[in-house]
């Protein structure tokens, strides 16, 4: 699904080499329009369209209105479609506004252009997109051979889905780029979505825990690690944060908010979601804020100082926030201070000389503004740094200077320009105007969740799934882990308890014994040499299990992992042990023999 996450460039787009229009590729099929194949390999591709597109409808429960245009394309052809689509979004002022923002919050250097960013970071390896100017799904007639094309086709057809039943917004017309972003985030979110579940259905394997799987898995890493996981560029892993944090936004929180809809009442939930979107990435990053119905406060912008001229106006929401505090100060305190953002908006103008002025109002809940207030004065050594540099092309310098003004739940800031300070001062005494609590999608039932595993007295417990038995000594516990249930350590010592909701079928087991070993050989056993020595079976709740057995080093110690099945083979769990001495390993066989079932694991509900 990794090969998928950086489709959000498409809405940046790239610059390729140019050449003749494309003619449109159609021919008769139930849902999709496409013409008889011209060779082999196109031949192959149209008859995956097809078989995906039925997969999307049937999973999603959405139904294409009207046919479905695809453009078969050779490489050049589509590197222009794809420069065209580019052009329609990144509009010249879109662009000026954008480097006015970057500059005079601190995003990226003088002379850093976001046209020839994004274009340069779009992955080389994008096999597809959804064309909604066109109305056409675009395919690269060969696609690189590292790009998972069925998880693509999935997430471009259900964008298509998506445009036939809701319609794509304008984005344009929106206030500001947190909305915009937000708003996006629906239909990425969704597509992401739709993507797992295409990808679980067609493994066979149950929709509804792998989907939540796959947002708890993404929602365990950040943005530089998922990138590198993902074997994107590298020009866009060292790109300004706001770039890759913004075009990963609205696929990995989009995502975790689609699947907790999702959870609470399935697609038709969802679908709602289309006509109640979430109004800012404050909603987005707190999904509980978004049922709750938490809205953005009305902050009017700044009026616009005498002598200067309006650059741009707009909304930073949270995550831009979030991104302007963290240029001089350490991101977790602002991730910290910044979750209780409540509002904003700002002006950026140009006085003499080209120089550039910042005047941005924002709002806080509790007491969180003297916080903010402080870790703006933090900034002001990064602003420094940055207002002695070079004029960028455009002409604009932003100096140093700044001052910040507080009220009641309110911090003003004025940089740039000594020119904003009043503006500043007249926009603290104004009232912040809070919008009124309502549910967007109403009501909404929140699913009672089996408790996850636990430790007490010495104990490890498990209702969700069924499990119960008696810590080994000496080990430290942890039940916090996403993905595991029980994590056990002690130096030189290790032991997993992790949920698989898959069939326990032979090539399932073969996978997962050569993914765990590379990922501990990468992880917790880093440095050390692993050795198959065994395959045989294990006893473990009373049964026989499938275990594999790996030496570390040469030094005797070993590496174990069984898979016991469950719920009645729709599942299995994963035990995993590591130990570098005989003592060891005598402790956590006692534990593994130990281990009792209690209950059925309520989570078997989930694969029905």
């Amino acid at each position: 699904m990794l090969a998928v996450l950086l489709l959000a460039a498409q809405t940046a787009a790239t610059a390729q080499q140019a050449a003749t229009n494309p003619a449109p590729f159609a021919a008769p099929a139930p849902g999709v329009t496409l013409a008889a194949p011209e060779t082999p390999s196109r031949d192959t591709l149209v008859n995956l369209i097809r078989e995906v597109t039925a997969e999307v409808e049937s999973v999603r429960g959405l139904r294409l209105k009207f046919t479905l245009k695809v453009e078969i394309l050779d490489d050049t052809l589509f590197a222009k479609s794809l420069l065209e689509k580019a052009k329609k979004e990144l509009t010249p002022g879109l662009v000026l506004a954008e480097r006015a923002r970057w500059l005079a919050f601190g995003l990226a250097p003088a002379e850093a252009d976001p046209q020839r960013i994004y274009l340069d970071v779009l992955d080389e390896q994008v096999a597809g997109f959804y064309d909604p100017f066109g109305k056409a799904l675009v395919v690269r007639k060969n696609p690189p051979d590292n790009v998972a094309l069925r998880d693509v086709l999935s997430h471009e057809i259900e964008h298509a889905l998506q445009d036939q039943n809701f319609g794509f917004p304008d984005l344009n017309a929106l206030a500001d780029d947190d909305q915009r972003l937000a708003r996006i985030a629906v239909y990425e979110g969704d597509a992401m979505a739709v993507m797992a579940a295409v990808a679980a259905h067609h493994a066979h394997r149950p929709v509804k825990s792998s989907l939540r799987m796959t947002a708890d898995a993404l929602r365990t890493v950040d943005t530089v690690q998922l990138l590198k996981l993902s074997g994107h560029s590298q020009v866009l892993i060292n790109a300004p944060a706001v770039v890759r944090e913004e075009l990963t936004l609205p696929y990995l929180s989009g995502l975790a908010l689609v699947a907790e809809v999702f959870r609470r009442g399935g697609w038709p939930l969802v679908d709602r979601l289309f006509a109640h979107p979430p109004s800012s990435t404050h909603q987005l990053l707190h999904p509980e804020a978004y049922f709750a119905g938490e809205r953005p406060a009305k902050i009017a912008p700044p009026p616009v100082p005498p002598g200067t001229r309006l650059i741009a106006t707009g909304r930073m929401g949270e995550l831009g926030a979030r991104l302007a505090l963290e240029q001089c100060v350490d991101p977790q305190v602002v991730k910290d201070f910044v979750a209780h953002w409540a509002g904003d908006a700002y002006v950026i103008v140009e006085g003499p000389s080209k120089q550039l002025g910042l005047v941005w109002s924002t709002a806080w809940s509790g007491d969180a503004s003297q916080n903010i207030a402080n870790l703006l004065k933090l900034e002001q050594a990064c602003w420094d740094e940055a207002g002695s540099g070079e004029r960028g092309p455009t002409g604009w310098a932003m100096r140093g200077w700044s001052k910040t003004f507080t009220a009641a739940g309110r911090v003003v800031l004025a940089r740039g320009l000594e020119e904003t300070e009043a503006s500043a001062k007249a926009t603290v005494a104004t009232r912040v105007e809070f919008a009124r609590v309502q549910q967007p999608l109403g009501a909404v039932g929140v699913p009672v969740e089996p408790a996850r595993g636990r430790v007490q007295k010495g104990r490890f417990s498990s209702e969700r799934l069924g499990l119960s038995g008696p810590l080994p000594e000496g080990y430290e516990a942890d039940v916090t882990a996403p993905a595991s249930e029980l994590l056990l350590r002690r130096p030189g010592s290790f032991a997993s308890l992790a949920f698989v909701p898959e069939p326990l079928t032979p090539e399932a087991a073969e996978t997962f014994f050569q993914a765990a070993a590379g990922q501990l050989a990468n992880g917790p056993l880093r440095g050390k040499s692993l050795s198959l020595a065994s395959r045989s079976h294990a006893l473990l709740f009373g049964e026989a299990v499938d275990e594999r057995s790996w030496g570390i080093d040469d030094s005797g110690g070993q590496l174990r992992i069984d898979l016991v099945p469950m719920c009645e083979g729709k599942a299995y769990l994963a035990v995993v042990r590591a130990h570098g001495s005989d003592s060891a390993k005598a402790a956590l066989d006692r534990w593994g023999a130990a281990l009792q079932r209690t209950q059925r694991s309520p989570v078997c509900a989930d694969l029905e």
